[in-house]
């Protein structure tokens, strides 16, 4: 989260940086790391570890119509494919918590 780093929310939220960064329409320019591990390693599976924020912000590129913001749980997996020329980024699950009830 860069300068936001270890800011609670409603303090981060006051600050300029955040306002232009919630401001901002261009999605992509949001998640360059994401788009370019996505594009360098099509065609295999590809795992990343990260924190809710960062996960919702891919949720929304793959689903840039959904407005719901919703808790992401602490050690769930999000699992979403990018298929076709044009790299379309399809959302299959978010915040699943199935496994923490495995044996």
């Amino acid at each position: 989260m860069g300068m936001f780093q270890g800011m609670k929310k409603h303090d981060a939220v006051k600050t300029d940086a955040y306002k232009a960064y919630s401001s901002n329409n261009d999605r992509n320019e949001q998640l360059p790391v994401s788009l370019h591990a996505a594009d360098k390693n099509r065609g295999e599976r590809v795992i990343v570890v990260s924190h809710e924020e960062v996960i919702q912000e891919i949720c929304r590129h793959a689903d840039p119509t959904s407005s719901a913001r919703r808790k992401i749980p602490n050690t769930s997996i999000t699992v979403l494919h990018i298929s076709g020329p044009d790299g379309h980024w399809i959302l299959e699950k978010v915040g699943d918590i199935g496994h923490l009830n495995e044996d």
